[in-house]
């Protein structure tokens, strides 16, 4: 029988992924308890499929924190209704709750997610789980090894805008320098057309430095270059280091069948693999490292219930450390606005993008708003937040 039980809010694809990795845990410690969406037919395929009985599904996630004893509360929602569901989570003191990444939309929602935490009592853990990759936290130790001597420069270039993709990899450059405070952004940004993703204004292309006090900076180029996408360029003194990721093929990937499958297999996420090489001056050319793969999300599960178990007490994941993203995110945002160099701690509390776009600092040249994610959006609505439709 299992020790405990997590209730999923949001019943869409990345609950999938997150549904696999509490299930993927040794030992089976943890159940799917409850689960709760507004949408029926997602609510009802997603119960059917992870076994989870219908007087235990909800079309109001109030609801099931209320009515269930939940240990876990697991918040798979798109980014502008984490703090929302958060708070009202934390509120109800279940032990820990994980929260998709981003964190939030900016830094005032994320500060009031981790008071929530605090006030209650409840552990907070940011879903970035790339961290979490076998060979990641190799790479981690070779760096603290001196594999590539100081770390000079940590370069990043995913496609995608920076709260969806790049933010993993801001997070992936702190957790390889062991989490150095971040004193300085500088940052442009470009939006010539209104794109949403996930009902927010996005930008088309941005570029950034910080500047950590150890010393190092990273380069942050999100749409700019074709390069490393999920992963990093580090560089130091004696060497360089790269990080990608790649999958294991689909033939042995587990399907969503029957479930809706409109970006395919979810659970390709959960069977993604982490890679790293790299080279100095002694090892003549590049060196391959090779761990014994693991599913990144439910080691990441594992460590949330080592963290409430007593066992572990700097999770990697913990939300301070998603907070620390944000704000780099935030700054990079307010560094474009303010034309200026933006010192950390980040004073504005609100979106500086969103300020941009409303008082129209980033003036489209092709208006005509449009949501990149529409195709997976079930029913007649192209968003889900009705003000963006």
């Amino acid at each position: 029988m299992a020790t405990y039980r997590t209730g999923i809010i949001a019943c869409g694809i990345i609950a999938r992924v997150h549904a696999r990795a509490w299930q993927g845990v040794k030992g089976s410690p943890t159940e799917i308890g409850a689960i709760a969406d507004t949408n029926p037919d997602a609510l009802r395929e997603f119960g059917e499929f992870f076994g989870v009985a219908e007087q235990h599904r909800y079309l109001d996630y109030r609801q099931m924190l209320d009515r269930e004893r939940l240990d876990f509360v697991d918040v798979c929602s798109w980014h502008r209704q984490h703090a929302e569901m958060v708070i009202a989570a934390a509120a109800r003191r279940p032990r820990a709750i994980i929260c998709q990444k981003p964190m939030a939309v900016d830094l005032g929602e994320a500060d009031e997610m981790l008071t929530a935490c605090l006030r209650n009592r409840v552990k907070l853990v940011i879903a970035y789980q790339r961290p979490h990759h076998a060979t990641w936290l190799r790479a981690r130790e070779l760096l603290r090894e001196g594999a590539v001597g100081r770390v000079l420069q940590i370069q990043l270039d995913a496609g995608g805008n920076l709260l969806n993709t790049n933010s993993h990899n801001i997070r992936l450059a702190l957790f390889l320098m062991d989490e150095p405070q971040v004193e300085w952004v500088m940052g442009a940004v470009e939006r010539t057309t209104e794109q949403m993703e996930r009902g927010l204004p996005a930008e088309d292309a941005c570029l950034g430095l910080a500047g950590c006090e150890n010393g190092a900076t990273i380069l942050i180029q999100g749409n700019l270059v074709t390069g490393l996408n999920q992963g990093c360029r580090v560089i130091g003194t004696n060497g360089m280091m790269e990080l990608d990721t790649t999958y294991h093929p689909d033939s042995v990937i587990p399907s969503d069948a029957p479930m809706h499958m409109p970006e395919g297999l979810s659970a390709r996420y959960n069977y993604e693999i982490g890679t790293v090489r790299y080279m100095n001056s002694e090892s003549n050319g590049w060196t391959e490292v090779t761990e014994p793969w693991h599913d990144c999300w439910s080691h990441q599960c594992q460590e949330a219930i080592d963290w409430i178990e007593g066992r572990v007490a700097k999770p990697i994941s913990e939300g301070a450390r998603g907070r620390a993203v944000q704000e780099v995110m935030m700054a990079l945002f307010e560094s474009a606005r303010k034309r200026q160099r933006i010192y950390l701690p980040l004073k504005t509390r609100v979106s500086p993008l969103r300020l941009m776009v409303e008082s129209g600092d980033l003036a489209v040249e092709w208006p005509g708003e449009y949501e990149r994610r529409a195709t997976l959006v079930r029913g007649e609505a192209m968003s889900w937040h009705e003000e963006s439709a």
